[in-house]
């Protein structure tokens, strides 16, 4: 009987570790893969942000982020934060909590070093061509990220 107890136990607790196993982990996003993305986005100005969660400016910017991306539809933005926190466990509460509303990835050494990130955060926008227009550390204000994509997209 406890066996029997015991394997049912097992059996339903299983699928809830492998669930919080999957909610406390995110994504790894490589040069390739990220080629791959800004390829498959072109028409579409894109912006990622490097970010950390440990990061007092990132804390002030990701609002200002989520903000600049409610601002624009899908069809002509594409924000994506890459995190270069050491593992993903932070990262998870953190982008809740910020209520970030753009995809998040961990970002690999090949990626950080192909935008020379040397701190955070730090910006990269693309035209919509898939051109790489800036990439460069500082904070930037949701007006400013604004008045740059308005200019990308040809609004002004």
């Amino acid at each position: 009987m406890k066996r029997i107890s015991l394997a049912l136990l097992i059996s339903l607790l299983l699928p809830c570790a492998a669930l919080a196993a999957a909610d406390t982990t995110i994504p790894t996003m490589d040069q390739a893969g990220l080629t791959a993305t800004l390829q498959k986005n072109k028409g579409k100005v894109v912006i990622l942000n490097f970010f950390a969660t440990w990061c007092p400016p990132c804390r002030v910017e990701i609002p200002e982020l989520v903000k600049v991306r409610e601002a624009y539809p899908e069809s002509e933005l594409l924000l994506v934060g890459l995190s270069v926190d050491e593992t993903s466990a932070p990262v998870v509460p953190f982008i809740k909590k910020a209520g970030v509303n753009y995809p998040v990835y961990m970002a690999a050494q090949d990626v950080t070093d192909a935008y020379r990130v040397t701190s955070v955060p730090h910006n990269a926008f693309f035209a919509r061509d898939g051109h790489l227009v800036i990439s460069e550390p500082g904070m930037a204000e949701a007006h400013v990220i604004r008045e740059l994509v308005d200019e990308l997209l040809g609004k002004k």
